[in-house]
């Protein structure tokens, strides 16, 4: 990464967490998950157009009743629209100089949510996230797995640009 990129608070800091609303009752929850929320409650993001409050700082399961009585409210580090976070992409990119500054939606479930490369780019409420960064890390190479499938990524669609 460059310096002048930044990675979501670091996870290891738990004064930076919000545990501030209860999960949704039976929600799986895996540590570095995108979540939003939905009636009021902390869920992971499962629709384009969900937007993004936080990451899930631990992987833990919600009761069916944790609305009513377990009560668990699951540790998420909140972002905004200035956050840069690593992810992966569900197929390859070309590169920083055809891919950054577009904007994707997410697609997956707890544990493997991925940036929604193959469903095109996206001018519409879809937009998720804006790529900022192609291989980062310089891993290079193609196929799953492969530095063209890890992006650094902006929260574009959260609580402060909800349109």
């Amino acid at each position: 990464m460059t310096s002048s990129t930044k990675v979501f608070k670091e996870s290891r800091n738990e004064s930076d967490y919000n545990y501030d609303v209860f999960g949704k009752n039976s929600e799986v929850f895996t540590s570095g998950d995108p979540v939003t929320l939905a009636s009021g409650l902390l869920k992971v993001v499962a629709a384009a157009t969900d937007a993004i409050v936080g990451v899930v700082a631990k992987t833990q399961t919600m009761t069916s009743d944790n609305q009513t009585v377990a009560k668990v409210v699951p540790a998420y580090t909140p972002v905004d629209e200035g956050t840069t976070f690593l992810m992966l992409t569900n197929a390859d990119l070309t590169g920083n100089a055809t891919n950054a500054g577009t904007f994707y939606g997410l697609t997956g479930a707890t544990g493997a949510v991925l940036v929604d490369v193959t469903s095109g780019v996206t001018t519409t409420t879809s937009r998720q996230v804006e790529i900022v960064e192609v291989d980062p890390r310089q891993l290079g190479g193609t196929g799953a797995g492969s530095g063209l499938r890890e992006v650094l990524v902006k929260f574009f669609r959260t609580p402060t640009r909800n349109f």
